[in-house]
């Protein structure tokens, strides 16, 4: 796989934030350590903001890292509105995360979660964002969308990156996410301080700076990861974890996909 020094730090280890002239909060899901002692593989699964004003430097920049695939999570109106920006070989897969009827409809539903039967009990969030994302979890259309995020990434070879994003790379970006990292064996932990990670990232773009690896620990460090924000990524972990009994049950039953899949999921993306 083709190395950027754009995102290696001087020791040659890679960055968790890709640095772009065009978009922030793109950063690498790898170098998180999960709970059997692996680690996620880096410069293999990125995830972004908007990707539509990409420069020419930027394009050439991502070829580079090898992204061959673009994973473009908004919605069909947003994508003609604002298309992404492509690179060399790169393909654009459109995959919005909401559905494109019935939007405001699952927003305001706080019943879905008693349409399913199981054992186990979809647990009630009192947070309104944890609902909604607690809804889109369970809607059968971004379930399927979710199941094509994973097909994307099982497609590529070990030589392969792909990226995934929304608009501001942190709802329905920061949803994908969590899932990729729980099927990952990620801890819970770090899964909240990966989501909350955006809020730091404009921050420093407002301050017209690019963190290095050093900024982003330090902020990781300082996370008060029980309150606030961290209550809507708590919300899809709960959901998965208490309501399905965990992402291997979420992964078959919602998702459709088979226990090899998950075995070659794993088996490609960590180390």
């Amino acid at each position: 796989m083709a190395q950027s020094s754009a995102n290696l730090n001087k020791l040659g280890q890679p960055e968790r934030v890709v640095a772009l002239d065009g978009t922030i909060n793109f950063r690498d899901l790898g170098g998180y350590r999960n709970k059997k002692g692996q680690t996620t593989q880096w410069r293999r699964i990125y995830r972004a903001a908007s990707l539509g004003n990409l420069t020419v430097s930027d394009r050439t920049l991502l070829a580079d890292l090898d992204i061959i695939n673009d994973i473009d999570l908004r919605s069909p109106s947003e994508q003609q509105s604002y298309p992404d920006q492509s690179w060399d070989s790169v393909r654009f897969i459109s995959n919005p995360l909401y559905p494109t009827t019935g939007f405001n409809r699952m927003l305001n539903n706080h019943h879905v979660r008693k349409i399913f039967r199981r054992r186990r009990e979809i647990p009630k969030l009192d947070n309104p964002i944890a609902n909604i994302y607690q809804n889109v979890l369970m809607t059968k259309h971004s379930q399927q969308e979710f199941a094509q995020t994973f097909a994307v990434l099982l497609g590529m070879s070990s030589e392969q990156a792909s990226v995934f994003h929304c608009a501001a790379g942190k709802d329905r970006t920061g949803m994908t996410a969590a899932l990729i990292l729980l099927a990952l064996n990620i801890p819970d932990e770090t899964i909240i301080q990966d989501y909350l990670l955006t809020n730091e990232l404009y921050d420093y773009a407002n301050d017209h700076q690019a963190p290095t690896n050093d900024d982003i620990q330090q902020a990781v460090d300082q996370m008060n990861t029980q309150v606030g924000e961290a209550l809507y990524i708590q919300g899809v972990l709960a959901t998965i974890n208490d309501g399905f009994g965990g992402m291997t049950n979420y992964w078959r039953e919602a998702l459709g996909l088979s226990m090899g899949d998950l075995k070659q999921f794993q088996k490609m993306f960590l180390q």
